[in-house]
């Protein structure tokens, strides 16, 4: 099953965005991955422009109009990556992220990006079973230490 998990705003000074989201808003920071990503309780993720694109495209787009991407989890991603990509554009195939999810990307019919993961609960089980410590995880996810096992 795919279950929501957020969206992810490109933008173009994550620092800036934080201070407007977290300040302005009042949104509960869950995340701070310094300039490049910062995540939010509620869902909502702050993605550094450049970063993101060439992450998803291989290249920053000039005048791309992707300015965001909503992003599920699944608790079957072969399978969903299995039935999805018969069905629709593959944008990136499963592949495991930098941070240690492993996700894919497809697009809608209307070429808004949508991401579709493994639960970070069950990257951060998956990256235990292959021998990584808590300090490790921590540091390839992201993820304070201390509530690693909350996510």
């Amino acid at each position: 099953m795919i279950k929501y998990g957020g969206m992810a705003v490109m933008a173009e000074d994550v620092r800036a965005s934080l201070a407007f989201y977290r300040d302005v808003l009042g949104l509960e920071l869950l995340m701070d991955n310094g300039n490049e990503h910062v995540m939010f309780r509620c869902g909502v993720a702050l993605w550094k422009r450049d970063a993101a694109q060439k992450l998803i495209f291989g290249s920053p787009q000039e005048g791309s109009s992707v300015l965001f991407e909503l992003f599920f989890e699944s608790d079957n991603i072969a399978g969903d990556y299995e039935r999805l990509s018969k069905a629709v554009k593959v944008v990136n195939p499963l592949i495991e992220q930098p941070w240690g999810q492993i996700t894919f990307r497809i697009s809608d019919p209307d070429g808004h990006i949508i991401e579709i993961g493994e639960r970070m609960g069950d990257a951060i089980k998956r990256l235990r079973l292959s021998g990584m410590t808590d300090d490790e995880i921590s540091a390839r996810t992201h993820v304070e230490k201390d509530i690693l096992d909350q996510i």
